[in-house]
């Protein structure tokens, strides 16, 4: 009997290791990626705390995590919200399991840079879903990008109500999800349970909503928007708002839009955002947002320069905010769930069908873009530069491309009208970025004309690129 006492006593004092409830730890923050800063976990215990600090000894002290009811009976979720966080510093933490009354092992988070940063890096995810093992693999790659922070754009689990599809999620993520602060896009899987995603994540809010949202980090406005309900006038005049707010900000280089259903899509989901044109892609080019990522269809796309008020049925010339330059909407949506087709369209530049992610990459007036597959392909890479004068701007460009007969049986000719010259290069690519032939070639004046003979090629889709003097543009060819 005292044995057994002794035994209780030690286990309370925490002086006995025992099997930790403590699972689902990820990070969200209230505001920026630096101010409202939190980590949260899910635990069957009643008073969880955290021990944290810049070095091992944990010399920030001991808190009580805030705790709410999680979203499986028995569980609860535990938050704790760092009042001030140094930049670019390791946070050092470990947490207490007031259920086993233990102390876990120690962990380590990196901070951001400082708020007022031109240079930084963020993901774009989305639709992780029905695979684990590929969310998996994302996550990894994604993990090693070391990326400031990411944007999810959607459809997290096949069924946002199943505690069993969230548990599976967390754990086939874990460290990435535990290393990497992640702002969230409710996507229309995860809107089976709406109460269900709203307290799992700890993200900015509007009022008292975080379904809608917005944050400036460096010299970028990122807006959250919920798609599952587009026509609501409430939040379609809050986006209007807060663009106006920062249309004559000198400190906003970049404004990017993050939700769940594309406008400019090839894959399944084509048209079901048509309906806000008017509305939500209005508001876009009215006050020059330059990047909009979704999620939706299970394939990496990304359009070339769209501005409605120009055109609504040809590319405008540039990406870019200004007047006559237009949207570069990117569509990331292959983290997992069974990926899609599509046959091409006037608005696409880049296509493929894989499994993928985006890293961005922020330097001041110049944004990089690069797509990567679960194996860490390469299947994308874009700048957009806000300057005038130089290559940069001449890197923007979307020249006139076409090939024709499209389709073909096997020869066709490859047509660009184009101000670049000199020596280029002719690629032909399957849909997966794979290169099936490379040709040298001469381009000595605007007009570049050629034929070609595809006799042996599968029938398919596939890829005919040209790049002349840094200048790279494509156009999908289709062979019966």
């Amino acid at each position: 009997m005292k044995t057994k006492l002794f035994l209780a006593t030690l286990a309370l004092a925490g002086c006995i290791s025992s099997v930790q409830a403590i699972k689902d730890i990820r990070w969200g923050s209230s505001g920026n990626p630096l101010t409202g800063l939190t980590v949260t976990w899910n635990n069957t215990g009643t008073a969880d705390s955290i021990s944290w600090g810049y070095s091992s000894s944990f010399e920030q002290g001991k808190s009580l995590a805030v705790k709410r009811a999680g979203n499986a009976s028995g569980q609860n979720f535990f938050k704790y919200v760092f009042a001030t966080v140094t930049p670019n510093a390791t946070i050092n933490y470990k947490l207490y399991d007031s259920n086993t009354h233990t102390w876990g092992t120690a962990m380590t988070y990196q901070t951001a840079p400082p708020v007022n940063t031109n240079s930084f890096c963020f993901l774009g995810i989305g639709d992780s879903r029905d695979n684990m093992t590929v969310w998996g693999q994302i996550a990894t790659q994604a993990l090693a990008k070391n990326a400031d922070f990411a944007i999810f754009n959607g459809d997290i689990v096949a069924s946002g109500g199943t505690t069993s599809l969230w548990d599976s999620w967390f754990t086939s993520g874990k460290q990435f999800l535990q290393n990497t602060l992640v702002y969230h896009s409710m996507g229309n899987h995860d809107a089976t349970s709406v109460p269900f995603y709203k307290n799992t994540f700890d993200l900015p809010q509007v009022s008292g909503s975080n379904l809608y949202y917005s944050f400036t980090y460096g010299n970028a406005l990122f807006i959250c928007l919920n798609s599952e309900s587009a026509s609501d006038a409430a939040q379609y005049n809050w986006l209007k708002s807060t663009l106006q707010t920062y249309q004559n900000d000198t400190s906003i280089t970049w404004r990017i839009v993050f939700n769940h259903r594309p406008f400019y899509t090839i894959g399944n989901h084509a048209g079901e955002m048509n309906a806000y044109y008017t509305t939500w892609w209005k508001a876009f080019d009215d006050y020059g947002v330059d990047i909009v990522c979704n999620g939706h269809d299970h394939m990496y796309e990304r359009t070339k320069p769209i501005n409605r008020n120009v055109s609504t049925t040809a590319a405008v010339t540039t990406y870019g905010s200004g007047t006559g330059q237009g949207r570069c909407e990117i569509v990331c949506g292959g983290a997992g769930a069974p990926l899609y087709t599509g046959t091409t369209s006037w608005f696409i530049q880049k296509y493929s069908s894989s499994y993928n992610f985006i890293n961005f990459c922020v330097n001041g007036k110049s944004l990089h873009g690069t797509a990567y597959s679960n194996t860490n392909a390469v299947i994308d890479t874009f700048t957009i530069n806000k300057v005038t004068v130089g290559i940069e701007t001449m890197n923007q460009r979307f020249n006139q491309i076409e090939v024709y007969p499209n389709p073909t049986q096997n020869v066709f000719t490859l047509k660009c009208v184009s101000p670049q010259t000199g020596e280029g290069v002719v690629r032909i690519l399957d849909l997966n970025g794979k290169e099936l032939r490379k040709e040298k070639v001469t381009k000595s004046q605007e007009l570049f004309e050629n034929k070609y003979d595809l006799g042996g090629y599968a029938p398919g889709a596939y890829f005919v690129e040209l790049t002349v003097a840094g200048q790279t543009d494509h156009v999908m060819l289709m062979v019966n």
